[in-house]
């Protein structure tokens, strides 16, 4: 199959954002209205919350659609060697806790509990923010999509080795064998868009971009033996 260079997926990317980036301002200013009419008409406020419900979510879905294609656009220039990350200091525990936070109401959809154990003293570090914002957002949403109805999922963060644990405590549907090499194997994404073994499971491409963007962080990741209870997936960022 004829690789698709990173320069035409990322013009892709751009004009796809556009039109999401339009659907989500238009459901914002929505949902101010529907604010405003629950001020003015109380009596009716029961029927209008189902509807600021809606526009929430398709402000959340379509963001993660943006997510996606922007994962897909950085895995590309990764691989083709263009990608310069762009470091600042960047506030770990808040990045995580916002991460959670934004995606509320689908972890409410399903009744899940998602706690963030945050164990260490270190605050900030420097990395790519944007980086490191898909790399939590795709592992949380495919994670909240992967887990029963009112489970917990839990992240805990500790000091290791001179880095930071990140640790993901899922549903054991997550573990299975496709997964886990989409998550640890040396995999080129150009080489899995019409995979041998046909399309992914749901999550494979997300957890390929992960892996991706974890070793150009010169981070190791990896999956916890079945020995381990409680198994989780991990990846460890360097602090120097």
């Amino acid at each position: 199959m004829q690789k698709i260079p990173s320069e035409f997926v990322s013009k892709v990317t751009h004009d796809l954002k556009t039109p999401v980036g339009n659907a989500m301002m238009y459901a914002e200013l929505m949902s101010e209205d529907i604010n405003m009419l629950m001020q003015e008409h109380p009596e009716i406020s029961d029927q209008l919350e189902s509807l600021k419900y809606y526009c929430s979510n398709i402000q959340l879905s379509s963001s993660k659609l943006i997510n996606s294609v922007q994962s897909w656009s950085y895995a590309y220039q990764i691989e083709d060697g263009v990608f310069e990350q762009k470091k600042s200091q960047v506030n770990l525990r808040e990045l995580a806790r916002s991460v959670i936070e934004r995606n509320d109401i689908f972890i409410q959809t399903k009744n899940l509990e998602v706690s963030l154990d945050y164990e260490s003293d270190v605050q900030s570090i420097s990395v790519d923010q944007e980086i490191m914002n898909l790399i939590l957002d795709n592992l949380l949403t495919l994670f909240i999509g992967m887990a029963p109805n009112n489970e917990p999922l839990r992240i805990q963060v500790t000091d290791e080795s001179d880095g930071l644990l990140f640790r993901f405590f899922v549903s054991g549907t997550a573990f299975n064998e496709t997964l886990r090499d989409a998550y640890t194997s040396d995999i080129s994404i150009k080489e899995q868009i019409a995979p041998k073994q046909g399309i992914l499971k749901p999550g494979g491409y997300a957890l390929m971009f992960v892996n991706i963007a974890l070793k150009e962080m010169k981070a190791g990741h990896g999956i916890d033996s079945e020995d381990v209870d409680p198994r989780s997936f991990w990846f460890r960022l360097p602090l120097t």
